[in-house]
């Protein structure tokens, strides 16, 4: 994993928010346009970023009426 990608990665397991997952997936985006194709170690970091970023979202009701939030199942 090369340095800038894990700075900005470190300790995303670490935070609640959406939002503040959402700004760490925006960052490595950007990071990438500047720093070439992710490596693969890279690319399953943002993967997982991103399936928790659908699973927090899931859970604060972001997809409902679709798919119930927490405590409506």
């Amino acid at each position: 994993m090369r340095e800038g990608f894990r700075e900005i990665v470190t300790g995303w397991t670490l935070i609640s928010g959406v939002n503040d997952l959402t700004e760490r997936i925006e960052r490595t985006a950007k990071w990438t346009e500047s720093n070439g194709p992710l490596h693969p170690d890279e690319q399953a970091v943002v993967q997982l970023m991103v399936e928790s970023q659908i699973a927090r979202g899931i859970a604060r009701g972001d997809f409902e009426p679709f798919l119930p939030g927490e405590g409506l199942q």
